[in-house]
């Protein structure tokens, strides 16, 4: 089976991140809370994005 190269970065990160956190949620919590006021252009707002729920899409199968 081949390693797929994203993947592997991908659970270094979180390894690394729950490391760092010593595998405590709240403070996984706490410390994406200080990055989110840190950098907020980085978050999605809902208010936002409420125009977009509403979007129509057709039903599968039903040509």
């Amino acid at each position: 089976m081949k390693t797929d190269p994203i993947l592997n970065e991908v659970y270094r990160m979180k390894d690394q991140l729950a490391r760092e956190v010593g595998r405590d949620a709240g403070k996984l919590c706490a410390l994406l809370r200080e990055s989110a006021k840190q950098h907020p252009e980085r978050m999605v707002n809902p208010l936002l994005q409420e125009g977009k729920r509403h979007v129509r899409r057709s039903k599968l199968g039903n040509g």
